[in-house]
């Protein structure tokens, strides 16, 4: 313990501790466990000697006032210690959420949700709601999602403290963090930098040398020095680095982010073909590849605002245009989208107006791979003029350039289309043949209901027909967790 902080522990003690201070004591105190019994201590020892005063003086007024002793009831030593560590623990609590002042409510005991695990070994399980923890991960990668929305992935080996709703620290490792409209202002600090979020999908990498890289994917951040004022706005495809005193622009580098990518779109595993886009705009049309699905995440999770025509509902194989619905998943529902798109490489070598509507067996290339998500799939949109129609509901990366044959072709022949959902409701497998000009789209819509006070809820719409005019609510998990172990 330097000068410092046994000068904040005495401005505690005498009240004289102004809002910074309070913060850079519980933000010290959070990350030196062994400084907490010290605290504990001091303020033991402090309401103790004021007790001891208090007995005093008390004694002295009542003697001189009848010139008659008392004895003042004595308790046990442990009884004492134990009363003022309470007292001294339920002081710290409450400075444990001072940080949040922009709230009069109590704290909640937990505010997000363990989403996702891949490859790391933990003692929390997918599905386990938490409060305050510092998480130390050693390898592999882990997703959170928190009640407002905000999803945060972490790659080992990583250290990131959860502090309260929307304030988080990042000790060492990788983090991608996606900031839904509503949740401005989630930050994550680090040993040199504060970031706090304008509405946004954005990155930090902790440098072995201590500095902070900070990459913006989508929207802006504003990024402090720690021990400054130096900050500066970064907006998309921008980067920055940062020291304890200066905030520089530095290159942006998307591959450092490669490994977290699926993860952080929500994506647990993917067989054959497919490959998971980075989280920003990009012109679908001018994607193109004889041997990859391409995975696009468009956008933020959102609530929809109108009816959201489906075409595939529920769990099966699809090989014939008559299996398709149009099935209206309700408004209000929260979703996220993913377009998943397969187009050959085109040659060039002809006009488009001179493109045949069947290819021959040399043009035709097919292509089959699996996907799952960490979220049960509401739905799949394959035909046309459904497409079409969704495309501005989540993002514009669909809908900039005109693309041909985007519908499925299903009508049960070796050449054609076939599509999986899985009985889950998690995975798709497509099987898929384009050529030329050509593509196969493919937008899988997944739920995003949010979790609220301890208890999960996954709401799903199925229909029990061909139509969701008389839709079912099936509420299907719903489980109360208890907090996990902090810090």
């Amino acid at each position: 313990m330097n000068s410092a902080q046994e000068q904040l522990i005495e401005q505690w003690l005498d009240g004289s501790i102004d809002s910074a201070g309070e913060t850079a004591l519980s933000e010290w105190l959070s990350e030196h466990p062994e400084a907490m019994q010290r605290f504990v201590e001091e303020n033991i020892r402090d309401q103790m000697l004021r007790e001891a005063v208090r007995t005093e003086a008390v004694s002295s007024r009542v003697h001189e006032a009848t010139s008659t002793p008392i004895t003042m009831k004595r308790f046990s030593g442990r009884r004492v210690i134990a009363s003022f560590a309470a007292l001294a623990a339920c002081l710290l609590f409450g400075l444990m959420w001072f940080r949040n002042p922009a709230s009069d409510d109590p704290p909640s005991e937990t505010f997000f949700t363990v989403a996702m695990i891949q490859n790391a070994d933990l003692t929390w399980s997918v599905g386990d709601r938490l409060g305050p923890v510092t998480i130390n991960l050693a390898d592999g990668l882990m997703r959170l999602l928190f009640d407002d929305g905000v999803e945060v992935t972490l790659q080992g080996p990583a250290r990131y403290q959860l502090i309260a709703p929307g304030r988080t620290r990042l000790h060492a490792g990788l983090l991608t963090a996606t900031v839904p409209p509503g949740a401005e202002g989630f930050q994550v600090d680090t040993p040199t930098a504060e970031v706090v979020d304008l509405g946004t999908a954005f990155g930090i990498a902790l440098d072995t040398d201590g500095q902070t890289v900070v990459s913006v994917f989508d929207g802006e951040v504003e990024v402090k020095s720690s021990n400054s004022e130096d900050r500066q706005l970064v907006r998309e495809g921008e980067a920055v680095r940062v020291d304890s005193t200066q905030v520089r622009t530095s290159e942006f580098d998307a591959n450092t982010y490669v490994k977290i990518w699926p993860a952080s779109s929500g994506i647990v595993e993917s067989t054959g073909a497919f490959l998971i886009a980075p989280p920003w705009p990009r012109r679908m049309g001018l994607v193109q590849s004889d041997s990859e699905i391409f995975v696009l995440p468009e956008g933020y999770a959102k609530e929809l605002d109108e009816p959201l025509t489906l075409n595939i509902t529920l769990p099966g194989d699809y090989r014939l245009e008559s299996q398709l619905v149009a099935d209206q998943l309700p408004a209000e529902s929260r979703v996220r989208s993913f377009l998943l798109q397969f187009r050959p490489v085109d040659s060039g070598e002809r006009e488009p107006d001179d493109v045949p509507l069947r290819a021959d067996a040399s043009e035709l290339k097919r292509i089959v791979g699996d996907v799952t998500f960490d979220r049960p799939i509401l739905g799949l949109i394959v035909r046309g003029d459904d497409l079409r129609a969704s495309d501005g509901l989540f993002s514009i990366r669909g809908g900039q350039v005109p693309q041909k044959g985007r519908a499925l072709e299903l009508f049960g022949t070796p050449r054609d289309d076939r599509v999986t959902l899985s009985d889950d409701r998690r995975t798709v497998r497509l099987d898929l043949a384009a050529f030329g000009l050509f593509s196969d789209q493919v937008r899988v819509i997944v739920d995003q209901s949010l979790t609220k006070q301890g208890v999960d809820h996954e709401t799903h719409w199925f229909s029990d027909s061909a139509s969701f005019g008389c839709p079912k609510a099936i509420a299907v998990h719903q489980q109360r967790f208890v907090a996990g172990p902090g810090e």
